[in-house]
């Protein structure tokens, strides 16, 4: 028997159950995390959450948000399958093609029962350090299928009616090079559930198991209804993004290829819908993601924006349709590798939706602070093996990778080394218990300058960091990311992306040595050894006792035009360390001198940078032929670039922002309005790679030559329309 939902609740009582269970799933949570001793759940890549008994999200903990999404499918994947599911069992999955990102991430839901009635379930996951194929750490970005890639295991029970399957357990464990370090983390996973459980009990007791259902499920509810009020005040139409997932062409290439990811979004009244029909097909190689992946990114993103206007739960995704054919890269299916779609294609999909939704939101006076550029860019995996300092076999993840810059917003600054959107309580491993567990040195983990993208407001810098092995004579390192040849992390309104990725290592260095002989090691360019940039996909790189590996991350991108950033901002930047002298000038156009604002050098400089921006500019493709009609009716803006009016016919008649110019009818492409620039490497910031193929454009008011939009993107990639107005 099912516990009800419909329950007359009053609205203490509904207040008081709701916040026990955010409390009961945070205690869940942090038994699991408590009992696993590994570096990976210390560093948040897991998660918890409780569900109701049909399988969506009620109480969802902070931290990594696409498998608490994942989890909802695989309750409703065990709902179809079997027709026992009795109190005391235990589901496990992590088989991607159904429900989950990657082999790695291993769920375990357990259904809740009081007194006979099922009333929820509670779940939990983590990122499992190892579960066998080609490469330590289960991580293979080179795999051609999926077979290479670790164990998949299919849903089933790890435990039944209170019974362990030992023989799963085993075979489990058996397949790991970390067969510790796994099963530690599955005993975890049952204490968790086992607290969360309890803590259920009691709370059921004392207010009744139909009650404690009810509020769940009205909980979704009321987040619906409220998610929906939103959406019906942003305005119908059609939004596009087009995002690129950059691989090497071949393991350890340098040669890059793009595949295109595009998002649709239509919003109609109260509905979303996100057609990614149109990316490009699934390919074997680095980066592809499954269905269950690509869906729980655009919940993620789903929860992450509107959750800060609505309790966050599976209200936000009831309004939500995700389209989709199978065979593309972000639908990959078996026995297509996805074990880099994790954060790969999955990733660009989220950064294609958000794109979307920050050109929809920022049509609305009351939701324009929710627009920004994509949150999350690349995850780059740095992942090492072999032999310990204490002579046993280790494999290790580093999650230092999470504190890339935020993006900026319409109102501030994106943060410094801000983590990231798909774990937002997340964090990174402290240096000291990494160094205890493996054999491996850090040399620094510091922040970037002027890793943040440039704008009115700026991108958030973001860390690097550098390591050199130390008590073993060599580590094997997987690593892999994109965004290295072109930036995911793209600013809008005329703000320029944040850095580029890039992996580096130094060979023949003997950093051990330097440090033993008093030397400060600082920079790789002061290092004794021959320096390479690596390629985006390494798998198998030896790297030597002494050498050194430096990853440097993606980081935010920027809002509006630098030339309308703040003066006194950007000295204080300047003075901060955040940016660069250099790039105050030539970006900003802001010129500081002994410490403060020069400011008729400043002044000479942003004009300077206005005459070349005009000199360089194309016309129009549609110049404006008339000036705009006296008794026309202002009808908002779009971000930082047009001003919206009527005309007598109904019309929308788009204004520069900023000089109020008038461009011209707003049908087909806004952009054909604008002038256009084509821009260099340079003038997107000291970090950011334009490789032969990629184009960067500016996109400019004719009249007052302030920067309306930047895009990079391959030279021969079909044009798409950022919105069309219902």
């Amino acid at each position: 028997m099912t516990a009800q939902t419909d329950q007359k609740i009053d609205p203490v009582t509904f207040e008081v159950i709701r916040h026990k269970l955010w409390s009961i799933n945070e205690e869940g949570s942090a038994t699991m995390i408590h009992v696993s001793g590994s570096p990976v759940v210390h560093a948040t890549d897991y998660n918890f959450g409780l569900y109701t008994a049909a399988g969506e999200m009620a109480v969802i903990g902070v931290y990594l948000l696409v498998p608490v999404y994942t989890g909802s499918m695989a309750i409703r994947e065990f709902l179809r399958r079997f027709d026992d599911i009795a109190d005391g069992d235990v589901f496990i999955i992590n088989d991607p093609y159904i429900a989950a990102e990657h082999q790695n991430d291993v769920q375990f839901c357990a259904p809740f029962f009081h007194d006979g009635q099922f009333v929820a379930w509670i779940g939990c996951m983590a990122h499992q350090v190892d579960l066998g194929g080609m490469d330590a750490g289960s991580w293979c970005p080179t795999a051609t299928d999926t077979f290479q890639e670790g164990l998949r295991i299919p849903p089933g029970r790890i435990v039944r009616e209170g019974r362990l399957n030992q023989e799963l357990w085993n075979i489990i464990t058996d397949n790991s090079r970390m067969p510790f370090t796994v099963s530690n983390d599955m005993t975890a996973f049952l204490a968790g559930l086992k607290v969360a459980a309890e803590r259920l009990h009691e709370l059921c007791e004392r207010y009744g198991a139909d009650v404690v259902a009810g509020v769940m499920g009205q909980s979704i509810d009321a987040s619906e209804r409220a998610f929906r009020k939103i959406l019906a005040a942003l305005p119908d139409g059609k939004f596009e993004h087009t995002s690129y997932l950059d691989r090497p062409v071949s393991a350890g290439a340098h040669e890059t290829e793009l595949l295109a990811i595009n998002c649709r979004m239509t919003k109609t009244g109260d509905r979303l819908i996100f057609d990614y029909n149109g990316s490009d097909p699934q390919s074997a190689g680095y980066g592809m993601a499954t269905r269950a992946g690509t869906v729980g990114a655009v919940a993620t993103l789903m929860l992450c924006l509107f959750g800060s206007e609505v309790p966050w739960n599976h209200g936000l995704m009831r309004p939500v349709e995700v389209v989709i054919d199978d065979g593309l890269c972000v639908t990959a299916v078996s026995p297509m590798p996805v074990s880099g779609g994790a954060a790969g294609a999955n990733w660009v999909a989220m950064n294609a939706a958000a794109g979307c939704i920050a050109k929809m939101v920022s049509f609305s006076e009351e939701y324009a602070g929710l627009a920004f550029g994509p949150g999350d860019g690349s995850w780059q995996l740095a992942q090492f093996g072999g032999i310990n300092q204490y002579g046993e076999p280790f494999a290790a993840m580093y999650l230092d990778s999470l504190l890339w810059g935020g993006p900026a917003f319409a109102d501030r600054d994106g943060v410094d080394s801000g983590g990231a959107m798909v774990i937002l309580g997340g964090g990174t491993q402290d240096v000291e218990q990494q160094e205890v567990g493996q054999p491996l040195l850090y040399l620094w983990r510091r922040e970037v300058r002027d890793s943040g993208g440039a704008g009115r407001h700026r991108g958030g810098n973001g860390i690097e960091f550098a390591l050199t092995p130390i008590d073993t004579d060599a580590v094997s390192g997987v690593m892999a990311t994109h965004g290295t040849t072109l930036p995911n992390r793209t600013g809008i309104f005329g703000g320029l992306p944040g850095s580029c990725a890039r992996f580096e290592i130094v060979r023949g260095s003997n950093a051990l040595g330097d440090l033993a002989a008093g030397k400060t090691i600082e920079r790789l360019d002061l290092v004794d050894g021959s320096y390479e940039e690596l390629p985006g996909v390494n798998s198998g790189l030896v790297v030597k006792q002494g050498e050194i590996i430096n990853v440097r991350l993606q980081n935010g991108g920027g809002y509006g035009d630098p030339i309308v950033r703040d003066l006194q901002d950007v000295v204080r930047d300047v003075q901060s360390g955040a940016v660069s002298a250099a790039v105050a000038s030539r970006i900003y156009g802001v010129v500081v001198a002994d410490g403060g604002l020069d400011r008729q050098a400043t002044e000479s400089r942003r004009a300077e940078i206005r005459a070349a921006r005009r000199r360089a500019m194309r016309p129009p493709i549609r110049p404006s032929a008339a000036p705009a009609a006296a008794d026309s009716e202002a009808s908002g803006h779009w971000g930082d670039s047009l001003t919206l009016r009527r005309d007598g016919n109904g019309a929308h008649i788009a204004h520069c922002a900023h000089c109020d110019a008038l461009l011209g009818e707003l049908r087909g492409d806004w952009r054909e309005l604008a002038g256009s620039i084509a821009v260099q490497a340079d003038d997107l910031g000291p970090l950011v790679q334009l490789p032969p193929g990629l184009v960067a454009r500016q996109f400019v008011c004719p009249s007052c030559v302030t920067a309306l939009w930047v895009e990079v993107l391959p030279a021969d990639a079909p044009a798409w329309r950022d919105f069309e107005l219902g």
